[in-house]
């Protein structure tokens, strides 16, 4: 299936590029980013996830879960949480294989924590604080002061007593977290020596089947315990580490076959994606009907079913996903849904509403006196969904959208500080292996607008992590760094040309480029030198879904729903 993607085609042989350059301020060193791909459908996956997550916990109280012949449907809609797995994967680890490819900078570490932490931990500590004091005690407590600190700093799964406290939802929180931290030291670990970007294929692809392989026999091996410090194994990383690795595979084949300006031949065919969900309900009809599942959201599963939740849980998500990483965003009929308004927006809310929705549901069941297990699920549901919808919608605007814009800021002085403390060395996840552009066809794009540098001073565009919303190709392409008249646009340029301040500039030195160019003909200093034109293909249609330039630039303000979002 992916030999294809380990041969270069002569587009790609040649650089993308042949016989142009770009014209660099001598001053400063740059370090090149690949252009930027859009993945206009990932917010609505978000919101699927995200109601699937509130299906099964809203489900179970009103008595649908356990007295309905629908039962087991609605209590597999927890397979919403290896959707979110599966878009954590793929988000967070194709900036880093495509920098490698394409044999240019990725985030610094540093920064790149600097905004998951602020992607996370602002709204959820609001959330957390909110709950316990408007949800009575019988329903939401904490295990006193030593409850406040496992819950704030989301180590409450990994210990059987402290596991039922706070937000019950928040356990796939401490494993999302863990990912986080793991992603930059398992990508430095993968790039630390030059390959070319075909080979760098066949190694990510052989890791990514080690480790899976690894994960299903770590998994295989601690699910008897029940006691002692392995009674808290259903948060450990290695044991979810299968659902994040089929994310990340779809994104070293996505980040290939951008390099490469192509797309699968399926993902072209009519009604590509409406096949691939169809295969995606029957694992998930497979997972309701045969995979011998408990009814109830929170059950002790042996080892079977929970080797069987793993595998079709992880088969559906990844059908559900490929209609959004592969294929032209305007064919067919998933893909324009993915990538619709009401999508959009209740994807931008998504870790709102996976933060807001049990509060919701305790807040209705405590003051609507309706008898648990005989609720009218119609009516509760609607009253659930709005309250949570509103709450989000709230907290998005007032929480998540100034963190987020702070953490930028924040990102650039912490990387700024540790390039500083290194007295100029690069991080080593920050930054490619040198000289692999030489094999990848790289295109030379344009440097920082943001003041961002790699550690060792050269400008360098935040990697983004939560997707941007949707918007016009031609933005988009503004946006990655490409004027959209064949030459890579400065940043620089275009936040002037916006109306935008450039921090830093000064400081660096930097000038417009008409100032950069050398005199005119018959000037004093001899005859005006035209500057070498880059030129590059029109770019193929590299992505589906997502709303989200993944290979390179800043996040913006708006928050879309990160990819934390996970329940259960």
């Amino acid at each position: 299936m992916t030999d294809h993607l380990l041969s270069r085609s002569s587009g790609d042989a040649t650089g993308g590029a042949v016989g142009t350059t770009s014209i660099p301020d001598p001053r400063q060193p740059t370090v090149r980013r690949p252009p930027k791909v859009v993945f206009t459908g990932f917010d609505g996956l978000r919101a699927i996830a995200a109601i699937m997550v509130v299906v099964v916990h809203s489900s179970f109280p009103a008595g649908i879960t356990l007295h309905s012949s629908a039962g087991p449907y609605f209590a597999r809609a927890e397979a919403g949480v290896a959707v979110f797995f599966l878009i954590s994967g793929f988000l967070l680890y194709r900036p880093f294989v495509a920098a490698r490819l394409n044999g240019t900078g990725g985030a610094p570490t540093a920064g790149y924590l600097v905004r998951r932490f602020m992607r996370i931990f602002p709204l959820y500590w609001l959330a957390l604080a909110v709950t316990l004091n408007v949800v009575s005690d019988d329903r939401v407590g904490v295990h006193g002061l030593a409850g406040i600190f496992q819950t704030g700093l989301l180590v409450q799964g990994y210990h059987a007593g402290w596991a039922i406290q706070g937000l019950t939802q928040a356990w796939t929180l401490d494993i999302e977290v863990a990912f986080y931290l793991a992603v930059p030291a398992y990508a430095w670990l993968l790039g630390r020596r030059r390959r070319p970007a075909e080979s760098q294929v066949r190694v990510e692809l052989a890791a990514l089947a080690v480790t899976f392989l690894a994960s299903k026999l770590v998994h295989y091996l601690v699910i008897p315990h029940r006691s002692g410090w392995l009674s808290g194994w259903g948060v450990w990383l290695p044991v979810w580490w299968d659902l994040f690795a089929m994310g990340m595979t779809l994104a070293v084949l996505s980040a290939r076959y951008a390099q490469l300006d192509r797309q699968p031949r399926w993902a072209s065919l009519p009604g590509s994606g409406t096949a691939c969900w169809a295969v995606a309900a029957f694992f998930y009809w497979v997972s309701a009907r045969h995979a011998d599942l408990p009814l109830a959201p929170i059950f002790v599963p042996d080892r079977l079913q929970d080797m069987n939740r793993h595998l079709y849980y992880g088969l559906f998500a990844l059908f559900l996903l490929l209609p959004a990483v592969f294929g032209r965003p305007d064919r067919g009929i998933v893909r324009p849904l993915l990538a619709s308004r009401p999508m959009v927006f209740l994807g931008t809310i998504s870790y709102g509403v996976y933060l807001w929705h049990t509060t919701a549901i305790d807040l209705v069941l405590q003051h609507s006196g309706w008898t648990l297990w005989k609720i009218p699920y119609g009516q509760f549901l609607a009253i659930v969904l709005g309250l949570t919808i509103v709450l989000a919608t709230i907290t998005n605007r007032l929480v998540e959208r100034p963190a987020i814009r702070l953490s930028h800021g924040w990102a650039r002085r912490v990387d700024a500080w540790v390039a500083r403390r290194r007295g100029g060395r690069v991080d080593p996840v920050a930054v490619a292996v040198p000289g692999a552009a030489a094999h990848s066809g790289a295109v030379p794009v344009a440097s920082s607008p943001g003041g961002g540098t790699s550690g060792g001073g050269a400008p360098l565009v935040d990697t983004p992590t939560v997707p941007l919303p949707s918007r016009s190709a031609g933005t988009v392409a503004r946006s990655a760094g490409w004027s959209g008249t064949g030459r890579p646009a400065d940043p620089r340029e275009t936040a002037v040309s916006a109306g935008r301040s450039v921090p830093g500039d000064a400081e660096r030195g930097w000038v417009p480029r008409a100032w950069q160019r050398p005199p005119v003909a018959g000037g004093p200093q001899g005859p005006r030198v035209e500057p070498t034109r880059v030129t590059r293909q029109r770019p193929g249609p590299t992505g589906g879904p997502g709303g989200a330039p993944i290979d390179g630039g800043a996040e913006t303000d708006r928050p879309s729903s990160g990819e934390h979002h996970t329940a259960g």
